[in-house]
């Protein structure tokens, strides 16, 4: 009679152990459904502000405490990215007006830089894309736009890195 206890207590366990497992591979799948679905949400959203050239879109992703930019992530705070989009100079003419783009002039390459803006919207090949990942601890979702345009020269792979804090997806660096 024990062996007979013995035995349906320990297929009992190895029972409810299977379904915790499953129960949490199933968690763990919703999971990464959700956290595809956020990327992808983010992606349209983000890149959308970018191509509607709304500009306090784009700042509400930006953190209090700023953002790295540029190739050799310089650090801007909250407040001089908001000077620079109220002047429209620095960072909102890399995202949103090719004209008053400050570029170094190339005398052997007639092609021009554009903003994002136009390489989103007039360019002849778009595609974009997202991913999440967690590096030390921190959730981050990474946006690429590939475009190709032949009228400019900052073309190829642009990618946006986010993080996530308590109020939703922070810009945490700007190509």
């Amino acid at each position: 009679m024990k062996r007979l206890v013995s035995r349906s207590v320990l297929a009992a366990c190895l029972l409810l152990l299977g379904l915790t497992m499953a129960t949490a591979q199933s968690a763990s799948t919703v999971e990464k459904q959700n956290q595809s679905a956020s990327a992808k949400t983010l992606e349209r959203d983000f890149f959308g502000a970018i191509r509607n050239g709304d500009a306090q879109k784009v700042l509400s992703y930006i953190p209090q405490s700023g953002v790295n930019a540029g190739p050799d992530a310089h650090h801007l705070t909250r407040q001089e990215v908001e000077q620079q989009f109220q002047a429209h100079r620095g960072l909102y003419c890399y995202l949103f007006d090719s004209s008053c783009m400050d570029a170094a002039i190339n005398l052997g390459n007639s092609k021009r830089a554009c903003s994002g803006r136009e390489l989103l919207t007039h360019s002849e090949k778009v595609r974009t894309a997202s991913s999440e990942v967690t590096r030390n601890n921190v959730q981050q979702a990474i946006l690429v736009a590939e475009v190709k345009n032949d009228q400019c020269a900052n073309v190829g792979l642009v990618d946006f890195i986010f993080n996530l804090d308590a109020d939703g997806w922070k810009l945490f660096s700007i190509p």
